[in-house]
């Protein structure tokens, strides 16, 4: 039940809204956790589901102003689900006369999720659009706000530069190795707020960048968010549906290096979830209306050149792809074989990478495939004449790692299982900023 001090403070927050009638929001979940005993994806070997510490959800937002509408649809999973998540955009276009352009599905990106077998990934594709079905339902007047507040103590970037001239990707806690990291963390907590007329919450979106790697283990959990969520809801009321849009955090995760601290697991976790929310709560009163006169969207495919090998890289690589069964976890020489294997499969036919963007009032929210370095991200907020953009990540196709042009020039982990050409991210950041520009 929601404190008489939080309710106070709603309505004196909301007392200069500008009204909005046309403006309805609705909002559905559904559970989507697989049984016990199921694959879990994420490390290079096998992981058996055990127990599950919390449930993984599919959130559906729908916003429509009259003759618009948007929908956001975010999953507790790893990654796109590929069959699951276009099979369910399908059935939200027929069923409810959307265009696809209109439709975003993204994932958090936790570890601690199911591997997607056809089985699980039919079920998902109707857990999806039942969630929206559900936001249909519940549409109702509403009023949107926004903010962004900070959280500096919790994000790290993973590569560093070492003495010896090379870059590491998570070279280890007080290294004396290591000479500086290689670039930002983004330490924006974006905030898209959804209340009644009268000033009751409905929903709120946050926006952040960091990897969802905190947790490990074999117990199925949506990491870091699970508690920012629990705290969020003990503040707004239980009825609030909290959503956690993953930032640009390719190159970005939670490990200190200039500290000891062995703090692991679920402790982590809630203490990172915890300061989330807790960013969340200072900045709500200070949140801004946001007078949406017209609900837009605009989307563009782009094909992303892959990497070309000579003949003897790959030949090498074939033999260097035997290796894999011998080592209990993956190797630079092992990742980076078995990427131009999987490259050479594709016959040159480059990646195709949608970049898909919504915009309402002050806020532009921008949806990119795959795991983004954190540079583009910035560029991309630089450069947008939105008041706050919001990126979310891992939006309705998965393409893997897309690092920034300077980071190829150096290698490591992401360079090394990336499968798209160096300078290919760099045209992601000029089309978002292109559809910014043209729907604001």
């Amino acid at each position: 039940m929601r404190s008489k001090w939080v309710t106070l403070l709603f309505f004196i927050a909301s007392f200069s809204t500008v009204s909005n009638a046309q403006l309805k929001v609705g909002v559905g979940k559904t559970d989507v956790t697989p049984p016990l005993g199921t694959p879990l994806r994420g490390y290079y070997y096998e992981r058996l589901a055990t127990n599950v510490h919390d449930e993984l959800y599919a959130r559906a937002m729908v916003i429509e102003d009259g003759n618009n509408t948007l929908v956001l649809v975010i999953v507790d999973l790893i990654d796109v689900a590929p069959i699951g998540f276009k099979e369910a955009t399908i059935k939200i276009q027929g069923a409810f006369n959307i265009p696809a352009s209109n439709i975003v599905i993204s994932a958090t990106h936790t570890h601690t999720s199911p591997s997607f077998s056809e089985e699980y990934e039919k079920m998902l594709s109707v857990k999806i659009y039942d969630a929206v079905k559900i936001a249909m339902q519940n549409l109702q007047p509403a009023l949107i706000k926004s903010g962004v507040g900070t959280e500096e103590n919790v994000s790290f970037h993973r590569r560093y530069m070492m003495k010896d001239g090379t870059v590491k990707f998570n070279p280890g806690a007080l290294n004396p190795d290591i000479v500086r990291p290689m670039g930002p963390i983004d330490p924006d907590v974006g905030i898209l707020y959804v209340e009644t007329p009268n000033g009751l919450p409905i929903a709120i979106l946050v926006n952040f960048a960091m990897h969802l790697d905190t947790v490990g283990g074999t117990e199925i959990s949506a990491d870091y968010p699970y508690f920012m969520r629990k705290v969020l809801r003990q503040v707004l009321g239980d009825e609030t549906m909290v959503f956690f849009g993953l930032g640009t955090c390719g190159n970005i995760n939670h490990f200190n290096v200039k500290s000891p601290e062995t703090l692991k697991g679920f402790e982590r976790a809630e203490r990172i979830g915890f300061a989330l929310a807790a960013s969340v709560i200072r900045e709500i009163p200070a949140l801004e209306s946001n007078e949406i006169n017209r609900l837009n969207s605009g989307n563009e495919i782009l094909h992303l050149k892959i990497p070309e090998y000579s003949t003897e890289e790959i030949s090498a690589a074939k033999i260097n792809a035997k290796k894999e069964s011998d080592h209990e976890s993956s190797t630079p020489e092992i990742r980076e074989a078995m990427k131009i294997l999987k490259i050479q499969e594709m016959k040159g036919k480059p990646i195709e990478a949608e970049v898909l963007t919504f915009g309402l009032g002050d806020v532009g929210i921008v949806a990119l495939p795959g795991e983004i370095f954190v540079e583009l991200g910035q560029e991309i907020k630089n450069r947008s004449p939105f008041k706050h953009t919001f990126i979310i990540t891992l939006s309705n196709n998965s393409i893997g790692y897309i690092p920034n042009k300077e980071a190829f020039k150096y290698g490591a982990y992401e360079v090394e299982v990336s499968r798209i050409a160096e300078g290919e991210g760099e045209k992601l950041v000029e089309s978002s900023v292109k559809l910014l520009k043209k729907i604001k």
